[in-house]
């Protein structure tokens, strides 16, 4: 269950690359399924900006469906454009506009 793994992490200490995975992989399923809603509440609840980064990045990454690509490219431009290299941006950007318009 996510939430006692959640509640387990908030306690003891847990090496950061096992919660990055925990957490993305836990994200993925949540925009697999479309709830986009809880998707975001995961990310608001992750207290280290860093790590909330690379989850959202590594979700990216793994080129989920197109509803999720577009949430998380939306997601990444709106709270860390300042963190991410003129490339990475430049990518994300371009993986936005392409969801939009495959959405269309």
């Amino acid at each position: 269950d996510y939430e006692l793994c959640e509640e387990w992490g908030h306690l003891y200490p847990v090496p950061r690359e096992d919660l990055i995975s925990f957490h993305r992989e836990h994200l993925l399923h949540l925009l697999a399924m479309g709830d986009m809603e809880k998707a975001l509440q995961l990310l608001q609840r992750i207290k280290d900006p860093g790590v909330c980064l690379a989850i959202s990045e590594q979700a990216l990454d793994q080129h989920p469906n197109l509803a999720a690509s577009h949430f998380l490219a939306d997601y990444l431009t709106a709270h860390f454009y300042a963190s991410l290299t003129t490339a990475r941006r430049n990518e994300i950007q371009a993986l936005y506009i392409g969801s939009k318009v495959s959405k269309t």
